[in-house]
């Protein structure tokens, strides 16, 4: 099952990256140094702007309803206003998305907790470079107290970010958002 899941991710993520090919121009230098800086020193986050759902039966009908948000559609949904974010500071992963989709697994619902959150220590994280060797590729897995993730982003030196997360109990969803500098709010 996971395998499947793995590779639907995979298939997701290409599918977003050459959606979005025409939007990454060459990088600076300055872009790529304050990009790895980001990296190096771990410390960013990546705000999500599009959330990018599996395309189900149920999504299309919830799109056909008119329950998106305007300019929306059952595979690329507005989410510039939910303050969605995927953070790493130091060793630590915090992250708040909206999920739209199907569950996959039966499990407990908690209606403070529908989108996808988690806090701690990720494990297997590792930073490489795509094969443009501009960009940053990030993996890793964490577990809350009932699900487990698999994250894979693709980060730019321009800003442009894009994450797939897969979960032991969701269907995938990707994000496509920027990625900054964190800097922490009083």
């Amino acid at each position: 099952m996971m395998k499947i899941t793995a590779k639907i991710g995979a298939f997701m993520l290409l599918l977003m990256t050459l959606a979005c090919a025409s939007n990454k121009n060459s990088a600076t230098p300055e872009e790529i140094a304050a990009l790895d800086d980001m990296i190096e020193n771990r410390n960013f986050e990546i705000q999500a702007l599009w959330a990018q759902p599996m395309p189900s039966q149920g999504m299309n009908s919830i799109a056909n309803a008119g329950l998106l948000p305007f300019g929306s559609t059952a595979n690329r949904i507005d989410i510039t206003t939910t303050g969605g974010y995927l953070r790493i500071v130091g060793d630590t992963v915090k992250a708040d998305l909206p999920y739209f989709g199907e569950r996959q697994m039966g499990g407990t619902y908690n209606q403070n907790k529908a989108g996808i959150q988690f806090d701690g220590v990720p494990k297997e994280l590792s930073f490489s470079s795509n094969k443009r060797e501009t960009g940053k590729i990030m993996q890793f897995t964490i577990n809350d107290d009932l699900e487990n993730y698999q994250v894979y982003a693709q980060l730019f030196p321009n800003g442009n970010a894009l994450l797939t997360i897969s979960s032991s109990h969701r269907r995938n969803i990707g994000y496509q958002g920027n990625v900054s500098k964190y800097e922490k709010k009083e």
